[in-house]
This record gives structure tokens, sequence and C-alpha cells, in this order.
């Protein structure tokens, strides 16, 4: 399924606006696809703290609160196996 992501970001109060088009296979997809590509801008833009203020799926659904959860989640300890 072909989707268009619009995210309005806050980059160390610098506003930032973004489109793109998507390929997912499931709806259930789409907020892990939204934070990869947020993800992507953070990297291009320095790491500077940034702000996810809102995310749109094709100009209509509001995921924003999905994609900050996984935001939010804390990152998993790697087991060395010592």
């Amino acid at each position: 399924m072909k989707i268009k992501l619009t995210v309005h970001l806050d980059v160390e109060d610098q506003k930032l606006l973004q489109f793109g088009d998507f390929t997912v296979r499931k709806e259930e997809d789409i907020p892990g696809t939204a934070y990869e590509w947020i993800c992507e801008i953070k990297k291009e833009t320095g790491y500077r703290d940034t702000c996810i203020n809102k995310v749109i799926v094709n100009n209509e659904k509001d995921i924003t609160e999905e994609v900050r959860e996984i935001d939010e989640e804390p990152i998993p300890d790697i087991d060395f196996g010592n």
C-alpha cells in the first residue's frame, strides 16, 4: 500500500516540515515507517534536539501519538553472553 507522510518537527526551536511517499505492507507498519523516516531526518540534522509535533498519513489521519510512543520506548539491553 502506498502512503504519503507529512511530519512537523521542531529541531532546536526551528520548525521543519517534510513530505514523503512510502510503501508499507500493512496499516500497522505505518507508525514504524514514520519513525524510521524521522530517525533519518534526525541524522541529517546532526542529531540535534528534535520534538515530534505532528505526523499525518495521507493528509487525513493523525498518528502522532503512535509515533511518539515508539520514540519514547527504552532501548533494550544487549546481552553479550558473558
